[in-house]
């Protein structure tokens, strides 16, 4: 049966989304393209208006949905059921990627890209980029991943406290460690109260270390796939001005005590294959290296 395809309408297909990753780590399991964390990041995080219609097309298998591409700026997420996941299949989505990108036009006199990813033991992806004339490029991300098992305790500096964020009354404070840890950003508070009100998102899995000041230090959300007991950490950030001090660590080891009492099993969380400071940080909390996802690049 060949596919068709249609763009986003409405939530009952952002829910189609969500089950199909559920579905898919289930079968596939780690490294994934795209937890349910991610999507809801990418989702209620990446325009200037967290209500706005997610920029994502489907495609279908008859009444079941097969796969989605889901665009921004310069670069492409694809996410496919196994079974579809063919060099057909995502040629045929990287093309209406490239037409969408195509019609958005270029950067002042610079033609446009696009941007694709692939894990490197994700040959059927790959070959499907090199077939349509994408490079490889320097730029990867790490797929760490740790099964929860034994948890050391936290530790904390003398003075630090650790805890969830509380609701409306922590927005500014939670918004203004984001900045700071990923300056320059674009996070700002609208967008962390849509956040919080994503389908994944849990309070007690949005933690905070407390410096003895009273502003907050570092952060992490944990996003909880319960059908597959699997905990992603995305983000994960500490104030420029309280670093070296062990609280990204910290906020880490919490989230995956708070894992482990809901009885997940395993947990993931990506960095960027050259931030050696984040790489030290996710070693000493138990994660290693999975896989390396890299980014491949046409010009249009």
């Amino acid at each position: 049966m060949g596919l068709t395809a249609r763009p986003y309408r409405d939530e009952d297909d952002y829910a189609r989304m969500r089950a199909l990753l559920i579905e898919t780590f289930a079968v596939s399991g780690p490294p994934d393209y795209c937890g349910l964390g991610d999507l809801d990041w990418w989702r209620y995080t990446g325009g200037d208006a967290p209500d706005a219609a997610p920029p994502a097309h489907l495609w279908f298998a008859g009444d079941a949905l097969a796969g989605f591409a889901w665009t921004g700026g310069d670069q492409v997420d694809l996410v496919v059921r196994p079974r579809h996941h063919t060099t057909e299949t995502l040629a045929a989505m990287l093309a209406w990627a490239e037409d969408e990108r195509r019609a958005r036009g270029g950067d002042g006199d610079e033609p446009p890209s696009l941007t694709a990813w692939a894990f490197t033991r994700d040959q059927t992806m790959i070959a499907a980029l090199r077939g349509r004339g994408y490079e490889r490029t320097d730029e990867a991300l790490c797929y760490n991943f740790r099964e929860i098992g034994d948890v050391p305790p936290v530790t904390l500096p003398a003075g630090y406290t650790l805890r969830h964020v509380r609701g409306e009354e922590d927005v500014e404070a939670r918004v203004a460690v984001h900045r700071d840890a990923f300056a320059p950003s674009r996070m700002t508070a609208a967008k962390h109260r849509a956040v919080m009100g994503a389908p994944t998102y849990r309070p007690d899995l949005d933690l905070v270390v407390v410096a003895p000041d009273g502003a907050f230090a570092a952060y992490c959300i944990v996003w909880y796939d319960e059908a597959n007991r699997h905990g992603l950490f995305e983000p994960v950030g500490c104030h420029s001005a309280y670093r070296r001090r062990g609280l990204g660590k910290a906020v880490v080891t919490e989230g995956l005590r708070r894992l482990a009492a809901l009885d997940a099993r395993t947990a993931t969380v990506n960095s960027h294959h050259d931030a050696v400071p984040a790489s030290r940080l996710y070693q000493s909390a138990g994660f290693r290296p999975l896989d390396l996802t890299y980014a491949w690049k046409k010009r249009l």
